[in-house]
């Protein structure tokens, strides 16, 4: 198929930047702080092994700068967070609770209260703290208790649950009124229909997760220690463009649980796998050869596409860990995985709104966290289902301390099995996430999805779906921005251009970006958010074999 008559990719956009859409990615375009700000704990020896990193010939075409911006009053409270992990996850091999925070409350368990039936199982005591927390100091709730809908003491499940519509409408609603805001670190969340949600994190619960994945890597078998001629960890994508950047990890010591090591503050990085993200394509070997990752984390695609670069030109990559996420990983992919390397391949499910939820290290099912989380599963009308049936993941969870939320809609699915005694653990069976797609190029060239989600967000689509044909057209149905709760800015469904149909300016932007991502004719259709679906719609689609990984 002739590749759509679109303008080809301006000479004159910033390297690294592969649409006029995506200019954000324009090397070091939003820097503001110096290296003091963004390790205040880091020492001159970790310094200068940093910058020798982001010098190292054969660096990538680092994008950003960024650090964990620990404080030296961080990393107490760090280990200890660090401690009750291992703690809770000890209990719930013990006791059979499988829950991440102590005893029971029975001020939720079984009863009713304005019609709504109690949890079926009493929740852990941090959960009843958090809602009587919230109806004092989290706006949403405030309002709930002012309008007597709901009170401190009411029962987790006679409360609605929470949307990430909500969120994107009225985020400030869910921040707690009671906190330092000074500390603020953002993150964003492209979520199962495509807009980004910012989400408020601090420094602490962003390493927290260095502190999980210290203890999964350790249950898994594995040992994790420094090594000052090593990267200590690289996380991987592979598109067209990306944030990539060198960095320390200062909370190293404090997450592992450890006493200091020997190297205060290994080295991160994050790289991407595309040939256009380094100076020479040659570099990408090089780099990747020389610093032998410890800990290699992505989603699946990436990690398949640099075992493959591994066997093909000879690495000799020795991770003592492979960590995946965003994206379902399939047994074969897993076996592929400990194929290339011989070491544990984690699968953590999760999501940036609530971080991680389960994880599991072989293709059985997922272990619940040992953070603070608790999952329900709920019917497609929010009532609660019996344990062992299938429902959507709802999450509850307090390790932010900017963004504690109550009943978390994931738009996942899966079922939920509870031990019945002693020696126990809750898991996940059957879970429904999101599964890797990728698109067929006019050219042959395999396309990761990720790239159409960037154009899209930046087109200002608010949500879509993205499917390729067996013949390799695309159909691209997408709700344009629009308040919430409102029509799309087209006058209804139908496709984008056509008599009548009054489609957005952002629709066509969208149509033109993604032509000239794939080379193949884009039909688009304007729809609502209704006609769309709620929850977890399908975002990506393919009928091309091999598109469904």
């Amino acid at each position: 198929m002739t590749p759509a008559p679109d303008s080809p990719r301006s000479p004159d956009l910033p390297r690294g930047v592969p649409d006029a859409l995506l200019g954000e990615y324009a090397p070091f375009g939003n820097v503001a702080l110096d290296d003091a700000e963004r390790w205040p704990t880091l020492t001159p020896d970790g310094a200068a092994r940093l910058d020798a990193l982001r010098h190292h010939p054969a660096a990538p075409v680092w994008v950003h700068a960024t650090g964990d911006r620990l404080t030296a009053d961080d990393l107490p409270v760090l280990a200890a967070t660090a401690r009750r992990f291992a703690e809770h996850a000890a209990e719930g091999e013990r006791d059979g609770t499988g829950d991440a925070g102590g005893t029971s409350d029975d001020r939720t368990g079984p009863g009713t209260e304005d019609g709504h039936p109690a949890t079926a199982h009493p929740v852990p005591a941090w959960v009843t703290d958090l809602v009587e927390r919230a109806h004092a100091v989290v706006p949403r709730y405030r309002r709930a208790r002012d309008q007597r809908r709901s009170h401190a003491r009411s029962p987790l499940d006679a409360l609605p649950p929470v949307t990430r519509d909500d969120l994107r409408a009225d985020l400030a609603s869910f921040v707690p009124v009671d906190v330092d805001l000074s500390r603020i670190l953002e993150g964003t969340s492209s979520g199962s229909t495509g807009a980004a949600v910012v989400v408020p994190l601090h420094p602490v619960a962003v390493a927290a997760d260095l502190a999980l994945l210290h203890l999964l890597v350790r249950d898994a078998g594995a040992t994790w220690t420094p090594h000052e001629d090593r990267l200590g960890l690289v996380n991987l994508v592979d598109q067209r463009a990306a944030f990539t950047y060198a960095s320390a990890m200062t909370g190293f010591d404090a997450a592992s649980g450890r006493a200091t090591s020997d190297l205060s503050a290994p080295l991160m990085a994050r790289v991407n796998l595309d040939p256009g993200a380094w100076r020479d394509p040659a570099d990408r070997s090089t780099f990747l050869r020389g610093t032998d990752p410890q800990v290699l984390s992505s989603s699946p695609l990436p990690l398949l596409a640099l075992a493959d670069l591994d066997a093909r030109e000879g690495l000799g990559l020795h991770p003592v860990a492979v960590v995946s996420g965003a994206a379902h990983l399939t047994p074969p992919a897993r076996a592929r995985l400990r194929a290339a390397w011989d070491v544990p391949v984690i699968d953590l499910y999760g999501l940036r709104e609530t971080g991680a939820v389960a994880s599991r290290a072989d293709d059985g099912p997922f272990v619940v966290a040992p953070r603070r989380v608790w999952v329900e599963i709920l019917s497609d009308d929010g009532t609660p289902v019996p344990d062992g049936s299938p429902g959507e993941v709802v999450v509850t969870t307090d390790e932010n301390p900017y963004l504690p939320l109550l009943r978390y809609r994931t738009g996942d699915r899966a079922r939920i099995v509870r031990p019945r005694g002693p020696g126990g653990r809750v898991e996940l069976h059957g879970l429904e996430g999101r599964s890797p797609v990728r698109y067929r190029h006019a050219d042959g060239r395999w396309l990761g999805s990720v790239d159409a989600t960037q154009v899209l967000q930046a087109a200002g689509i608010a949500a879509w779906q993205l499917h390729q044909r067996a013949d390799g057209t695309i159909e691209l149905t997408v709700v344009p921005d629009a308040p919430a709760g409102g029509a799309p800015s087209g006058r209804g469904p139908g496709r984008a251009g056509a008599p009548g149909t009054g489609a957005a300016p952002a629709t066509d932007s969208a149509a033109r970006a993604l032509r000239r991502w794939i080379g193949r004719d884009v039909v688009v259709t304007v729809t609502t958010p209704a006609r769309l679906g709620h929850g977890r719609a399908r975002r990506y689609s393919s009928d091309v074999p091999g598109g469904q990984a």
